[in-house]
């Protein structure tokens, strides 16, 4: 299509060309550029057409924004265009219940000072993406503590505050001793890159002493996810029995709604969800289950068709036949026969490739006992399903082995069974609240389904040797489950077994010559 000047001057403006068929947006408010995706399905015209026939629904401010757009030439945020999208959310998507326009309009969060507790119920949402300060470079200190506000209007708030210095305290005399004892069993060799050997030294230690933060430490969040899924989201956190919880969902959605006025104009408490917890907490408590299993990984859900439903659907994409009359045909087949299609799906990776969607058709599920802190790591795995259970003592604590090598076991045993105590004194009275004051050392329950596919990622990513040791051991095992239980599906799992002591100092090395080259 042909645009006159004056219309180049705006379309450039929001559009990184205006004659080629491929193009990006830029200084787009998000609620516009989800109003411009949605328009998609109920126009024939372009989006770059589209949009300036909404902006010249008022010609004059159209000739305004055209002129601010020439004096300015950058760093303009159309009002007009934003209020002329607000119009049409207010009708179309509120008025006639098109929540999925709300799937077009990203947003970017910053939460900071908030719990590692809270980061874990923020991070159980799918369909968006999280970057969390790591314990694995940076050392907190006395101040990075959340208290909950029913804890410290309890009649434990002395001791818990007591508690949570002699913790830190213990945390920070850490320091000196596991590095020097990382230090003494990898020293620096003349081929290393000495900054880089420091950094990687620096986070094999603090992967040990992170064992004794506990969940109300203050940390920071990033959070890049779209308006549908942000309302779900705050509706969760709002209806969330602790306080921290309910009060970042009234913030989130205040801060948000600055950017996104229409889109999460519904997003509040969910009765279902406040009562749902309640009376199935209640039930749960009338049930008598003893805890008899401590093993780390249970294969709680294999289906036995698994074999038959992964190869059936690798065959299924490439015939022209019901999916019912090929797995027929599947079941039938011999292992060699079955092998052969499964090999030839395959067996051409490289190290860089994923396996392509057909092993989705099928999940298993995992009941796993795990630190906390490692734990942290697996959650970020959203395309799997989890279900968790409430964080307590009952399954006890690991203790690293640096930390022992150190000679600092006796001191670390001592301050984890002081948090059991303080905790189970708490517990009592506040089960809930309880829960921030347990370091990441502390085990727990959670339920992991996932497909054939994210099991290959997961114990890829999870099993290379800078991968902590504590969630390396957890891919590990499910490794070992799947070769016993499903060898042939498990024939392309790649699972690295090499030790090595400093595992990341490859990656700060690279690091290191990174920033030499400086940017392209």
């Amino acid at each position: 299509m042909e645009y006159s000047d004056q219309e180049k001057i705006v379309l450039n403006y929001f559009f990184t060309n205006s004659d080629r068929k491929v193009f990006a947006t830029k200084n787009f408010h998000p609620e516009v550029w989800a109003l411009m995706q949605a328009r998609y399905s109920r126009s024939k015209e372009g989006m770059r057409e589209s949009f300036l026939k909404l902006l010249k629904e008022d010609t004059s401010n159209f000739e305004k924004l055209k002129d601010e757009i020439e004096k300015i030439k950058g760093g303009l945020e159309s009002k007009n265009a934003t209020e002329k999208a607000i119009q049409f959310m207010e009708r179309w998507v509120l008025g006639y219940g098109h929540s999925s326009v709300a799937e077009g309009a990203v947003i970017g969060l910053s939460l900071e000072g908030i719990s590692i507790l809270a980061t874990k119920v923020i991070e159980d949402n799918r369909l968006c993406s999280f970057i969390e300060k790591s314990t694995r470079y940076v050392s907190f200190d006395t101040s990075s503590f959340y208290i909950d506000e029913d804890l410290k209007n309890s009649e434990y708030y002395e001791d818990i505050k007591k508690y949570l210095n002699e913790l830190f305290k213990v945390y920070l005399e850490m320091h000196d001793p596991v590095l020097n004892y990382v230090k003494s069993i990898v020293p620096l060799q003349q081929d290393m890159n000495e900054a880089a050997w420091e950094r990687a030294c620096g986070a094999r230690r603090f992967d040990a002493i992170r064992y004794l933060l506990p969940t109300c430490t203050k940390t920071s969040l990033g959070w890049t996810v779209n308006a549908r899924q942000l309302s779900h989201a705050i509706s969760k956190l709002k209806s969330h029995p602790l306080k921290e919880m309910k009060e970042l969902g009234e913030e989130i959605k205040q801060e948000a709604s600055k950017v996104l006025p229409s889109l999460l104009r519904y997003a509040d408490e969910k009765n279902y969800l406040i009562k749902t917890r309640r009376e199935m907490t209640w039930l749960g408590d009338t049930f008598d289950i003893m805890n008899h299993n401590a093993e780390p990984v249970t294969l709680v859900y294999n289906p036995t068709d698994a074999e038959e439903m992964i190869i059936s659907s690798i065959l299924y994409k490439y015939k022209k036949e019901p999916f019912s009359n090929i797995r027929e045909k599947i079941k039938h087949m011999s292992h060699e026969e079955r092998e052969k299609i499964f090999d030839t799906f395959l067996k051409d990776m490289t190290e860089h490739d994923w396996p392509m969607r057909e092993l989705e058709h099928i999940q298993f599920t995992f009941d796993i006992i795990i630190d906390y802190g490692a734990f942290r790591d697996l959650q970020r795995h959203r395309i799997c399903t989890q279900t968790n259970q409430r964080f307590t003592t009952n399954l006890g604590y690991d203790v690293p082995k640096d930390i022992i090598n150190a000679g600092m076991e006796i001191k670390y045993k001592e301050a984890m069974d002081r948090a059991k105590e303080i905790y189970e004194k708490v517990s009592e009275k506040y089960p809930l609240q309880a829960q921030y004051l347990l370091p990441l050392g502390f085990k727990k329950r959670y339920l992991l389904t996932m497909n054939l596919r994210e099991i290959s990622h997961l114990i890829k990513l999870r099993t290379i040797p800078l991968a902590h040791e504590s969630y390396r051991k957890i891919a590990y095992r499910i490794y070992e489950i799947m070769k016993e239980k499903q060898p042939l599906l498990s024939k392309y799992l790649v699972c690295n077994y090499t030790e090595e002591e400093l595992g990341r100092l490859k990656s700060e090395e690279k690091t290191e010559r990174m920033s030499r080259v400086g940017p392209l």
